[in-house]
């Protein structure tokens, strides 16, 4: 798996899970990241990677710890790096 799609899988399952956290709709998910509907719906099925605003409105509007979900990031990238 490529390290694109390992970021894409990885913020796939952050949002679905900080989304069933929040009880929120897809809808007000998207509107959360300034996103249409169609666009977090493929980031839900992990086709895309959202955008580097998308990912700063997610982390200022839906209570996320940035310093948690960059290192996440940071150690997919690290891993595929040592790989």
């Amino acid at each position: 798996m490529s390290t694109l799609d390992r970021l894409k899988n990885s913020l796939k399952n952050e949002l679905i899970a900080k989304r069933a956290e929040l009880e929120l709709s897809q809808e007000k998910m998207a509107e959360r990241l300034d996103i249409s509907l169609r666009s977090y719906s493929e980031l839900e099925r992990g086709n895309s990677f959202c955008s580097a605003v998308s990912l700063i409105n997610y982390v200022n509007n839906c209570n996320v710890d940035k310093d948690k979900l960059f290192a996440m990031f940071d150690e997919i990238i690290n891993d595929t790096e040592n790989n």
